[in-house]
């Protein structure tokens, strides 16, 4: 909320701009956005807590995850919902309670975000080194993938130490020469009067590790384990055209297509989701960063526009991550499925078998009868174009 510049001649008010705009897209959209994030990472969290079968995929990082961003959405619905309803509805009891909360909220919402962005870079870093074919690779990930615990607290302390911070640049005025709305207001402190703690830690350091870095580092080992598998899929190949000609048609050549398909999919919207909800807020802290006078002097409505966009579509990336989780993982999906008909008092369905495929596992010992000729090649290589039910999971791309 913009501070009121209250002196002893001047106790009026200024309400935000665009309010009528605000009232629509934060109060209206972002607030459904928010709600529908909470609901589901809500139910996303507590069906990993609860779920035997996905305890044993050890899905730690997306469990984690679904918690940060419930407090993330939260954190949006109680600082900027409540401020634009403070405005629009001219409430004096919403605006006490929104500056008694507002320093606490808004150093969660920024340490939480922080937090989720690590873990995803975790998760990205873990399966890049489970892809990549050499032996230091493999030591580094079984070594991550046992210590999967100490990683989740590195990167809770790396959101803590870096976006901390927030709770001591912000401080809540009071003044007992107006009464009303003009009475009290957020305003930076002290410490942010600082030019080495406003340009060099603000910016430098706190934007360029918890922003950009993530960015970075998602972006470049996304690409790598696309290439990765794209090199070990060409390999299979020929292994599974042998297979084929010396076994038959009862070998396994249905795993490649759905395989590649499934990892380029799920890395791409991982990368996408980063992308959209962070690029708008760094294009602003450069500009910020630049010449912030100009910025809000001579584009105010502008400026106002792209900061509510910029905020809510980290909101947006928190509400679509469980639907993308449920529509690539039926085993998730499924779980979640049960986990609300728990809570909702029904009986769910019957447990269903663990295994994924269970047609790759044939029960009877296959002859291995000599196959041979160019037809019985062709005949494998158009097997490889069969469409087969996707087999790999979320959980493989990101865990």
């Amino acid at each position: 909320m913009e501070d009121p510049s209250v002196t002893e001649l001047d106790c009026s008010y200024h309400e935000q701009l665009l309010l009528d705009w605000k009232m629509v897209f934060v109060g209206g959209i972002g607030l459904f956005t928010a709600l529908f994030s909470i609901v589901n990472n809500c139910l996303l969290y507590y069906t990993f807590v609860t779920s035997r079968t996905l305890k044993k995929r050890r899905l730690t990082y997306l469990k984690w995850i679904s918690l940060c961003d419930v407090f993330v959405s939260t954190s949006y619905i109680a600082i900027m919902c409540v401020q634009v309803y403070v405005d629009y509805f001219h409430s004096l009891f919403l605006f006490y309670m929104w500056h008694t909360y507002l320093v606490i909220a808004y150093t969660i919402s920024h340490i939480t975000f922080s937090s989720s962005s690590y873990l995803l870079m975790a998760a990205t870093i873990e399966r890049y080194l489970q892809t990549t074919a050499n032996t230091r690779s493999t030591k580094i990930f079984h070594c991550l993938r046992s210590h999967r615990a100490f990683v989740v607290l590195f990167c809770f302390m790396a959101g803590f130490i870096l976006r901390g911070t927030v709770f001591f640049e912000i401080e809540v005025k009071t003044t007992s020469e107006c009464t009303g709305f003009a009475s009290m207001w957020a305003a930076p402190s002290s410490l942010t009067s600082s030019p080495l703690f406003e340009t060099i830690w603000k910016f430098w350091i706190r934007k360029l590790l918890t922003v950009i870095l993530p960015f970075v580092v998602l972006a470049y080992f996304n690409v790598a384990i696309v290439l990765n598998v794209r090199k070990s899929d060409r390999d299979q190949i020929v292994k599974t055209l042998i297979l084929y000609v010396t076994v038959g048609p009862r070998g396994d050549t249905h795993r490649l297509s759905s395989r590649l398909r499934t990892v380029t999919r799920m890395l791409v919207i991982v990368v996408c989701t980063y992308l959209f909800s962070n690029i708008i807020d760094v294009c602003i802290a450069i500009m910020e960063n630049i010449d912030f006078e100009t910025l809000v002097e001579e584009y105010p409505r502008i400026y106002t526009v792209a900061s509510d966009i910029s905020s809510f579509l980290p909101i947006l990336a928190c509400a679509l991550r469980p639907v993308i989780y449920a529509t690539n993982d039926h085993i998730i999906a499924r779980e979640i499925r049960r986990s609300f008909a728990r809570l909702c008092g029904c009986r769910h369905t019957r447990e269903l078998p663990e295994l994924l495929a269970v047609h790759d596992s044939p029960s009877e010992k296959l002859p291995l009868e000599p196959r041979f000729g160019m037809g019985r090649l062709i005949m494998a290589r158009a097997a490889l174009e069969e469409p087969r039910h996707s087999f790999i999971s979320v959980s493989s791309v990101l865990l």
